[in-house]
């Protein structure tokens, strides 16, 4: 179970100047969870007992006793090769998505679905599914926990209290909620022209003239003047058009950095465009800030990258981290007079990838002094097994990639909270997490259910002085929020228990909140 370590509280005891002349930054660096992606079965056992009907002679299950019956099922359709079905089905309907029924192999591949899914009803995960699928208390998570109302005020009353200077958001699909929100753009903007207005992108039925078409997407996204790095045709995107039809506030989700408006002012907003074969685009953002009373400046990159277990997700986020073959691009504007310029990077550098990419930025301190901070939604634990890339002549992971690439230090490390090898500093919670997170029967996707992901994704890398986590955020000093990273002894007992999203928690992953000393 979670213990606190040295509590720093939610307020920094000291944001002045030192001695040495180094400005502290509080960072939030946070995966918000996409609206469009936030319903989908996400797990919570804090309405307990669940029962499977709101009949009266239903069937109550404790908490305990409820998990128990996921992890069972789960090991059932692992060990029978269930789940191995659920992987070729979804790959198959997607290649039957693709053809056209006049293709050579079309009946064929559509015999094939059929029954793929006719045996995957037997799954023990998609009986349990239907087994619950009236419970009162999985739609109560629904509606009180995941629904986006309940989730966004309780994320801009955390990020407003932990008081960051900076915040990096992943996941973000309501950019215009945030900046129109009284209260947060009182305080924070994402706006490098204060002139403009955020507009999400314009979709029509010709792709050739959507604003994120791949041969618009870089214009479009320096004309907004928004430190946000969309990805366009997004998931966020098409689910939430299904759900809410032609809302007007419809967004991709992606990338953004907001800063504190009355000591921040930005000079320089970049972007590198991730290489894609299909119409999809996304880039990771960068953002230099100066410091109004200081004139110090800083570089903020953030990004977010492939989700997945498998060794061959490991492998396409390595390929986005350094990959000399493939045709990287980067833009920038800056600041000079009155308005912000396209100008070329200096030196007319040669980026092969995003490590390339935020070194770049770590050796301006030789010319400039600036100091650099990378947050990113990793999607890889600093313990994932290493593994050969086509770009690296040894074995490696995300982790141990960033690095040594980019010459940064963790935040993770400096404060010690796992050693340089990923292992956890305390070996009686070898567990040490940003996510602890599973579907449950309400899912739409019965592989999914039951996988629990209990690890640290969520990473800020940097090269300043020194950082000092702040491990909770307290509302009026009575209800106190957890911040990243947090400890368990196992997978099981309470780390099943203390899933999140919960009621507290409106994200699946915990909000890290660091203090920079830059």
């Amino acid at each position: 179970m979670f213990k606190f370590p040295k509590l720093l509280g939610n307020r920094s005891p000291n944001r002045k100047m030192n001695k040495s002349n180094a400005t502290s930054i509080r960072l939030l660096q946070w995966n918000i969870l996409a609206d469009g992606l936030g319903e989908d079965g996400f797990l919570a056992t804090e309405f307990s007992p669940i029962f499977e009907s709101a009949d009266t002679n239903s069937k109550g299950y404790a908490a305990n006793d409820f998990m128990k019956l996921v992890r069972e099922a789960k090991l059932a359709d692992t060990a029978s090769g269930m789940t191995t079905k659920f992987s070729k089905l979804k790959g198959e309907e997607k290649k039957l998505k693709k053809m056209k029924a006049s293709a050579e192999g079309y009946e064929e591949l559509k015999e094939s679905v059929a029954k793929l899914k006719e045996e995957t009803e037997k799954s023990e995960l998609v009986k349990l599914k239907k087994q619950f699928q009236n419970s009162p208390q999985l739609e109560k998570v629904d509606s009180e926990i995941l629904h986006w109302s309940k989730r966004y005020d309780r994320l801009k009353r955390i990020a407003l209290e932990a008081d960051p200077d900076v915040i990096t958001f992943q996941e973000i699909d309501h950019v215009k909620q945030f900046l129109e929100d009284r209260d947060f753009s009182a305080k924070y903007t994402c706006m490098v022209d204060s002139s403009k207005t955020y507009k999400p992108p314009n979709y029509t039925e010709n792709k050739g003239n959507d604003d994120l078409s791949p041969d618009k997407y870089f214009q479009h996204i320096l004309n907004s003047r928004a430190a946000f790095a969309p990805k366009s045709y997004s998931n966020a995107y098409l689910f939430r058009s299904k759900r809410d039809g032609k809302a007007s506030d419809i967004d991709d989700d992606g990338c953004a950095i907001f800063w504190k408006k009355e000591i921040l002012k930005p000079v320089e907003l970049g972007f590198l465009r991730v290489p894609s074969d299909t119409e999809k685009s996304e880039a990771v953002l960068a953002l230099t800030l100066q410091h109004l009373k200081t004139d110090m400046t800083f570089n903020v990159i953030t990004t977010h990258l492939p989700s997945g277990d498998e060794p061959k997700k490991e492998l396409e986020r390595l390929a986005v981290l350094n990959n000399p073959s493939a045709n990287w691009t980067a833009r920038r504007i800056h600041f000079q007079g009155k308005d912000w310029k396209e100008v070329p990077y200096e030196d007319n550098p040669k980026f092969v990838g995003i490590a390339s990419y935020v070194k770049h930025f770590v050796d301006r301190k030789q010319t400039d002094s600036s100091r650099t901070i990378f947050a990113l939604d990793a999607n890889s634990r600093p313990s994932f097994p290493r593994i050969k890339s086509d770009s690296s002549s040894d074995e490696t992971n995300v982790w141990h990639t960033i690095l040594s690439q980019t010459t940064l230090e963790s935040i993770w490390v400096q404060n010690a909270c796992i050693k340089e090898n990923g292992e956890s500093s305390d070996p009686k919670n070898p567990f040490v997490v940003s996510v602890n997170k599973m579907r449950g029967p309400s899912s739409n996707q019965p592989p999914k259910i039951g996988e629990h992901q209990l690890e640290l994704i969520d990473h800020v890398f940097t090269n300043g002085k020194k950082s000092e986590l702040v491990t909770h955020v307290d509302f009026n000093k009575k209800d106190f929020v957890p911040t990243a990273p947090k400890r368990y002894i196992s997978k099981e007992g309470d780390a099943e228990i203390d899933l999140f999203p919960s009621s507290t928690m409106p994200s699946d992953h915990l909000p890290v909140v660091v203090n920079i000393t830059m």
